[in-house]
């Protein structure tokens, strides 16, 4: 019987739902940074209408949507009084775990799995440890006699022991942040934020002086509250005068061009070229000078010239245990190893490293305390590890321990000598503000115990609140698998967002957490971490992983999306179709689309619906559209027809399925798109369509068809509604 997905959807409170799915108080992405997170309310709206029958009686419409509206609203409610009626929910490319979520919220089980280990922590962290700690009752000391339920008590303990590991970490390193004392104050304030400019020896030889980096010595341009900072040379030492005030235009930057790496020596007024910075990079000669050190009073954010006391403290001694691995030098996406920073302990200060590396050890000693309480609590002292699905107080202790190494790991997107300095607000900016590592040249480093943006208590309390809204109502199972050796149960539903070519570095740049994930967890998932970085073999088309051969990358990228389809196709529902989320371009459709639909159909599928769900509010015909392709099992072979008998049967039959699947609303590019989908699942009807000359009828020419059949009906219409408004 068809399903609700098959026949009509409501796509237009999708795409809205998808477009307000955003980090906020609350949201699981408070838990941890990840590119291009799957939403969850839509995704979840949109499982259900798979396993919603589609009405036979117009009458019905009514009420069934009402149904699926309700879930939208209500969340949290099973779809049906036995969920277990249903199948497993399998989603090989689990990301950060956003449709997992989703199946999750209608009481769903979930088999979930993905090669990163970063994003098999941070699923098992929004899923399978709420699912297995539902209703635990919170261990640490000063929690009460209170009744717990779903995932306050996991929350509370979560707070309690994230907040001693910031009080232990603040006793061990508290000394290299110094308070700054205000002249006309006469007493001492903390600091919030230090600003640092990336320097070098000025090239000339005849100069060779220390000489800034900077793209801007702006400080604040808040109205009235406006800084800068001036480079003077003590010698051949540079230092900085900090002025208050509007900055004059000719000494906001010594950058030369808008392009490269050129810089003016302010001394002897040399331009430095772009093989003068990445050689001295590459020869370890690019030092940092602290520019100015900002400070919260009750007249407002001031900025002061450091001293002494300030730059000693932030002149630590690198510590030993730094995280290993070396940086991908694919320049998409990092920019730092072109000018010699190659390893991750390179993107960090002294006094970064420090606290990032006490954090780590302070941890594993915490983690034996919480275990302590826990038994204490009379939870089971069985020593069963959280990886073998144990449930007493040394799996509790490391579940919290996996909370705080997010903790931890989410510090570093806010703790890094590449958080560059946003001078309009006053705050630095994270690391990841987009799908790339970039170079800064003037970077902030926030005070973890007093920034206003990424500071540990602030990042804790968030964290708190997502992990008090998990749902975990069902049962997940995560676990970390590359999708060809995935194994799936039968009679499965997929449910999964395919990795869009060569669009994001996933591997590449959750690197840069895992190297400290694996510092924190290493030893409670032992397979997991066990190496040095990501594994790289994530299907994708990335050509830097197949010699630069951009040609291969894509053929190998088609093979093993074809593969996987292959491979599901024997654990398939027979009743349920399943539902793979892809980018949709238009313009570029044949290209990037065409091919998964043509793996789909060589796996033994019948394509049944494609259902735009738009994340953003722009409509051009040139942007990614992120597209639902419903597809089910089809072991009957369907009849065989003629290219003509298939046009007769889209001229028959679309018409009156468009109807069905048209709202209202529908926007023109969305009603494109689906009326392929409604087109293709007529198509998928036939085994066998032959052209005039006993040729088959090809893939391309039978969507040519079908959306002249779309244009066609959408003309007509739209011709009516003129005709009815005159």
């Amino acid at each position: 019987m068809k399903k609700l997905i098959e026949t009509r959807i409501p796509v237009s409170a999708l795409s809205l739902s998808t477009i307000a799915d955003r980090v906020k108080k609350g949201h699981p992405g408070s838990l941890h940074p990840w590119w291009n997170r799957s939403p969850i309310a839509s995704s979840s709206v949109l499982l259900a209408t798979a396993l919603t029958d589609a009405p036979k009686e117009k009458r019905d419409w009514a009420s069934v949507l009402d149904r699926i509206r309700q879930i939208a609203e209500g969340g949290s409610a099973p779809i049906a009084p036995s969920a277990s009626a249903f199948p497993v929910v399998c989603d090989p490319f689990a990301g950060f775990g956003g449709l997992v979520m989703a199946a999750q919220k209608l009481g769903l089980a979930v088999s979930a799995s993905d090669l990163n280990p970063v994003s098999v922590i941070l699923t098992k962290a929004v899923t399978e440890i709420p699912g297995k700690f539902q209703n635990q009752q919170a261990i640490n000391p000063k929690a009460g006699a209170m009744i717990y339920e779903g995932t306050a008590g996991l929350a509370a303990d979560v707070a309690y022991y994230g907040e001693k590991l910031i009080e232990k970490v603040s006793v061990d390193v508290g000394d290299l942040y110094p308070l700054v004392q205000l002249d006309r104050e006469k007493q001492e304030q903390t600091v919030f934020s230090w600003i640092w400019v990336r320097t070098m020896r000025c090239p000339n030889p005849v100069c060779g002086c220390e000489m800034p980096l900077a793209p801007s010595f702006v400080l604040a341009t808040t109205k009235g509250k406006e800084y800068w900072a001036e480079p003077e040379l003590e010698g051949t030492h540079l230092r900085f005068r900090v002025h208050q005030g509007s900055c004059p235009a000719e000494k906001e930057t010594n950058k030369h061009g808008s392009k490269g790496a050129k810089f003016i020596c302010p001394h002897c007024g040399h331009i430095t070229q772009d093989e003068d910075v990445i050689q001295a990079g590459k020869q370890d000669q690019l030092n940092i000078r602290l520019m100015a050190v900002a400070v919260q009073t009750k007249q407002g954010r001031i900025f002061l010239a450091p001293d002494d006391r300030q730059i000693q403290a932030a002149a630590c001694e690198i510590p030993k245990n730094t995280p290993a691995g070396y940086i991908s030098h694919n320049a998409r996406w990092f920019s730092p190893p072109r000018f010699g920073f190659t390893t991750f302990a390179s993107l960090f200060t002294p006094r970064q490293m420090q606290l990032l590396t006490t954090l780590c050890k302070q941890l594993s000693l915490l983690i034996d305390e919480v275990e302590h309480d826990g038994v204490k609590k009379q939870m089971a002292n069985d020593r069963i590890p959280l990886e073998q699905n144990g449930k007493g107080a040394f799996a509790y202790s490391q579940a919290i321990g996996v909370y705080l190494s997010l903790l931890i790991s989410k510090l570093t997107d806010f703790q890094s000598a590449f958080c560059t300095w946003d001078h309009r607000t006053g705050n630095i900016r994270s690391v990841f503000n987009r799908q790339a590592l970039p170079m800064a040249w003037v970077f902030g480093e926030g005070n973890p115990f007093a920034t206003p943006n990424g500071n540990l208590k602030t990042l804790l309390k968030n964290m708190v609140a997502a992990i008090s809204c998990l749902d975990g109502h069902s049962s997940a199972v995560v676990s970390q698998a590359d999708v060809l050796n995935a194994q799936f149960p039968p009679e499965a539903i997929l449910f999964t967002e395919l990795p869009y070519f060569d669009n994001v570095g996933y591997g590449e740049l959750s690197d840069y957490f895992y190297v400290w994930m694996k510092k924190c967890l290493g030893n409670m998932y032992p397979m997991l971490f066990r190496k040095t970085v990501t594994p790289k073999e994530e299907i994708c088309s990335i050509p830097e992983h197949f010699a630069g051969n951009t040609a291969v990358a894509v053929e190998s990228y088609k093979k093993k999306i074809g593969e996987v389809f292959t491979r599901f196709y024997p654990n398939a529902s027979k009743e349920y179709p399943s539902v793979v989320f892809f980018a949709y371009r238009e313009k570029t459709r044949s290209t990037s689309f065409d091919f998964l639909l043509m793996s789909i159909l060589k796996a033994g599928f019948a394509i049944t619906g494609l259902w735009p769900v738009r994340s953003s509010i722009s409509k051009k015909q040139d942007d990614l559209v992120r597209v639902a392709v419903v597809f089910r099992k089809r072991e009957v072979k369907g009849m065989a027809t003629t290219r003509r008998g298939f046009i007769n049967a889209l001229k028959r039959r679309l018409p009156a399925m468009l109807d069905d699947a048209y709202e209202d609303d529908t926007l023109e590019e969305d009603q494109r798109i689906i009326g392929i989908g409604m087109g293709m699942q007529i198509f998928t009807e036939f085994h066998k369509i032959m052209n005039a000359d006993g040729t088959p009828l090809s893939l391309p020419d039978a969507l040519w068809l079908i959306q002249q059949e779309v244009r066609e009906y959408c003309h007509i219409h739209a011709a009516v509604e003129q005709i009815e408004e005159e």
